[in-house]
């Protein structure tokens, strides 16, 4: 996983605060700085991440995380990229079940 900071690029990339993968971090962030509310995800909004625009109905913080902060967990086994940790744990699960 990728534990490095990287600026936020929200608004055009006009704030210069420092972001972490930690999803919780990048909702406060928005929340704080910028007036995203909590619950995106039950809306149809877009992202305004410089370049991005994307119209999506998922949570925000997760989108930044994964797409522009790069947070991917590689799997050692087949070396499959997951976005999101819970889908390749669970990718484990059924391996060991198996």
């Amino acid at each position: 996983m990728n534990d490095t900071s990287s600026f936020c690029g929200w608004d055009g990339g006009s704030c210069f605060s420092a972001l972490t993968v930690d999803k919780s971090e990048v909702a406060q962030h928005l929340r704080l700085h910028h007036g995203v509310k909590p619950g995106g995800d039950k809306d149809r909004t877009s992202c305004r991440w410089e370049g991005c625009g994307k119209k999506m109905k998922e949570s925000i913080p997760r989108h930044i995380v994964v797409v522009h902060l790069d947070n991917k967990t590689e799997c050692g086994s087949c070396g499959k990229t997951f976005a999101r940790l819970d889908l390749y744990q669970l990718l484990s699960l059924r391996r060991t079940a198996i």
